[in-house]
């Protein structure tokens, strides 16, 4: 293998997706914030389950790592049928409005994949057909000023406190610019190392999970004391 400079991988970033669940948050007040939490990593999970089982997986090429087969977990089709299948269960249990949010949060993770990607995610869950990705993390500094903008976003729609709004920023800074420049010689260990890369994966969708709900727990406190 070839390793010249490090340049940026096609990741995701889990901050940008927990973000989602604070504006969905607002939209749904009656919904947990952690089923929220859940729903926008959902199919993020099921890619790093199929990663670590073999079933999905990734290359490096051109010191650049490509998540190149990950139909199953991320195509258009998955990501709408896990959508719908929470929604149809919200209803059955007499709560639309939670499986509406559920849903969207689901299906909002394609949505901003497709953003970030490189095209790399399927229609439907099959090695073939059309290849949707706009490729944003091509442009690394740009990348990073769009995924941190979008959650200042959602912590403005959320309503959050300073607390929440600098936790979120210094997850941008600790978790992103690394990944978005990384330093030499991390993609030739990734390739060496291959659970290096859902594990990482991994340790963001926690870690910002927990920074989200921690810091977010005064706002849904106060909102709760004016009901």
């Amino acid at each position: 293998m070839f390793i010249s400079r490090s340049r940026p991988g096609d990741f995701t970033y889990a901050i940008a997706h927990a973000s989602t669940a604070l504006a969905l948050k607002k939209k749904y007040p009656r919904v947990g914030l952690w089923p929220l939490l859940i729903s926008v990593q959902a199919v993020e999970l099921l890619w790093i389950a199929f990663t670590y089982l073999g079933i999905e997986h990734f290359r490096v090429a051109n010191n650049k790592i490509h998540l190149d087969f990950l139909p199953y977990s991320h195509s258009v089709f998955s990501g709408a049928l896990l959508a719908a299948v929470a929604f149809v269960m919200g209803k059955t249990a007499r709560r639309a409005y939670v499986g509406t949010a559920i849903g969207l949060g689901i299906f909002s993770h394609i949505v901003l994949d497709i953003i970030h990607h490189e095209p790399n995610i399927t229609l439907l869950p099959l090695a073939w057909g059309p290849l949707l990705g706009l490729n944003l993390q091509a442009f690394p500094l740009v990348d990073f000023l769009l995924e941190l903008a979008f959650c200042v976003a959602c912590w403005k729609i959320f309503g959050g406190s300073r607390a929440l709004l600098i936790g979120i920023v210094i997850l941008n800074l600790v978790f992103n610019l690394p990944i978005m420049f990384p330093a030499h010689g991390i993609i030739a260990f990734i390739a060496a190392h291959p659970f290096t890369l859902p594990t990482l994966i991994l340790v963001q969708v926690v870690v910002s999970w927990g920074v989200v709900w921690w810091f977010g727990r005064e706002t849904m406190f106060l909102e709760s004391t004016r009901h």
